[in-house]
């Protein structure tokens, strides 16, 4: 090994190799970012732990739920004499005035869906389940107590839909007695009630349900439909073709997705029908559903109406008709004259508000007298 070749050995060993290992280390310390420091341990003391559990619930009060949506009308102390205008008497709870009986599920189902064919709106959207339980309460409070009176042949829609056969009432000394009718009861206190011999929507109701009494006479006795008469219908068939009755044949009735159904067939189609009470704004009303397969298109369906029907116009994606005090609107099927043209097959649906004023009509966005 030469000399010179010995110095450079010793120039890389002691003098360079210190000098880059500095250049490492100072590098690694200026562009490698640091570890962030581990959170300080928590002493969870029974005094830091009832800072930091979430605050109890704060209880709905029913008296500030009623101030703010029906004082208005029933009055701050709940006597029927409130600050609105009403075409009518608002009901005084203080006399143990209620429309379709003092329980809480009645009440609570007047607050969700209102009353057709008054002013008493549903407030289903606006009012949450907890609201609406205590206003409940705090109304029922208001009334003095009364003792109900339930018979064994009493019922009652609960928790689930009801459906009853049997021989159905005369609406008065024009129409004779149904040996064969069926009432469809709803969860939402919607009773629809039909005839089968040859299927025809008869009457709607809203409130309680019925009282059967077909097993006291010889024969049977009608049954005793129990809530409030809100929509009659006509007394002609339900469908026609070219001006001709077209017979609806009977075909049962079920209990699916929460409600009641009547199922019948027309000569070329079979269809499913059902009920549920709707608002539309402030309007309270109910909505006959008609669910179509096959092929329907030759039948028109007549306007379920003792009236004779006028077109108004069309909103809300309703074709709609003032029949009397009611309007009648459809959906889903061609307007006529008198009716509505049915499609091949789908939904439609009749949507029925009574008892409304033109103005009332017309600030729901239903443009009565603007012609079709």
């Amino acid at each position: 090994m030469t000399a010179k070749s010995i110095i450079t050995n010793l120039v890389c060993v002691f003098i360079l190799s210190p000098i880059l290992a500095a250049l490492i280390i100072w590098g690694a310390y200026v562009f490698i970012p640091e570890s962030p420091a581990p959170p300080p341990a928590v002493d969870m003391t029974p005094a830091q732990a009832a800072v930091i559990r979430p605050a109890p619930h704060t209880p709905v009060s029913g008296r500030t739920v009623y101030m703010a949506n029906c004082a208005k009308c029933h009055g701050a102390s709940g006597d029927g004499k409130g600050t609105e205008l009403l075409d009518r008497p608002a009901r005084s709870f203080l006399e143990g005035g209620f429309s379709f009986g003092n329980t809480t599920e009645a009440v609570r189902r007047v607050v969700q869906h209102g009353i057709a064919g008054t002013p008493m709106p549903g407030f289903a959207g606006t009012l949450n389940a907890a609201q609406a339980r205590a206003v409940v309460k705090y109304v029922l409070a208001m009334a003095p107590a009364a003792e109900l009176d339930v018979e064994d042949a009493l019922l009652e829609v609960r928790d689930r839909p009801l459906v009853l056969r049997g021989m159905l009432p005369a609406r008065g000394p024009f129409e004779e007695v149904q040996p064969r009718g069926v009432l469809l009861g709803g969860t939402d206190g919607l009773t629809l009630a039909y005839d089968v011999d040859d299927v025809r929507f008869r009457v709607a109701r809203q409130g309680a349900f019925a009282r059967r009494t077909d097993w006291e006479g010889r024969g049977g006795t009608p049954i005793e439909p129990l809530g409030r008469e809100i929509h009659w219908s006509g007394f002609g068939p339900a469908f026609v073709q070219d001006g001709e009755p077209v017979q609806a044949r009977f075909r049962g009735t079920s209990i699916r997705d929460g409600r009641a159904e009547l199922r019948f067939s027309l000569p070329q189609a079979d269809v499913r029908e059902w009920g549920v009470i709707r608002s539309l704004g402030i309007l309270p009303g109910y909505v006959r559903t008609l669910h179509i397969e096959g092929n329907a298109s030759p039948y028109t369906l007549q306007l379920p109406t003792l009236e004779s029907p006028v077109q108004v116009g069309k909103g809300h994606d309703f074709h709609w008709w003032r029949a009397g005090q009611d309007l009648i609107g459809v959906r889903g099927a061609t307007p006529t004259k008198d009716g509505a043209a049915l499609p091949a097959n789908g939904i439609v649906e009749l949507f029925v508000i009574p008892g409304v004023d033109v103005d009332a009509a017309r600030r729901a966005g239903i443009p009565e007298g603007a012609g079709t």
